[in-house]
């Protein structure tokens, strides 16, 4: 299984919007206080003052307008994956906590995605810039969309449908770090022939049957 770097869900998801938000406080109350001061310095002639005028000018409006741009590029991270990417639809097999992305102090929410690319089973991970797990429940499916190995979710796509192969995209015995090598085998219950990794199982899609191999290619009891 191969793993797709972590995408943005969405333009305009909360931490982003409060950073872009809060930098544009910034920039205006520099540039009404500062540049107020400013004025009246130089109206003045008092060069102290104007030093500190320039100084405060230049430190609120700076710091202001470097978060609004880290909050801009944030909200709009995924606009070219979701204009341009390829669409899947998947399973959300997991979601992890992201602590270095904070909503009144609690973390929000990564998913681990799983689709199928190419007849083979992918993993993303995706910021949803979201706290409340139960909107992104597991087992739901998922729309995506995929860009130069970023992966982004389609705002509104979570829902309850069935999709093919559901259940292999939902198997645990799958492990992203171990897809190297297959072995060929029979199902036990209909003799199809399918291919399951060394040490793994997968679900016939003849019969349902979950097959499982060892890791020496041997049919698991």
């Amino acid at each position: 299984m191969q793993s797709t770097r972590v995408g943005v869900s969405g333009a305009g998801t909360s931490p982003n919007k409060i950073m872009f938000y809060l930098g544009l406080l910034f920039v205006v109350l520099g540039a009404i206080i500062g540049g107020g001061g400013l004025l009246g310095a130089i109206v003045t002639g008092e060069l102290g003052a104007v030093l500190f005028g320039v100084i405060f000018l230049a430190t609120f409006c700076g710091v202001g307008g470097l978060f609004a741009k880290l909050g801009y590029d944030g909200m709009h991270a995924s606009d070219d994956v979701l204009a341009e990417g390829a669409a899947y639809l998947g399973k959300i097999f997991d979601y992890e906590p992201d602590y270095q992305v904070l909503m009144n102090g609690q973390p929000c929410i990564t998913l681990v995605v799983r689709y199928f690319m190419n007849g083979q089973i992918r993993e993303a991970r995706v910021n949803t810039g979201d706290v409340n797990a139960a909107r992104y429940p597991r087992g739901a499916t998922v729309g995506i969309k995929v860009l130069n190995d970023v992966a982004a979710i389609v705002p509104g796509s979570v829902s309850n449908i069935s999709i093919e192969r559901e259940n292999d995209l939902m198997n645990p015995d799958f492990d992203p770090s171990g897809m190297a090598s297959s072995v060929g085998v029979s199902c036990p219950s209909c003799g199809a022939n399918i291919v399951v990794p060394l040490g793994m199982s997968r679900f016939c899609p003849y019969c349902d049957t979950k097959v499982s191999v060892n890791p020496d290619g041997t049919l698991r009891a």
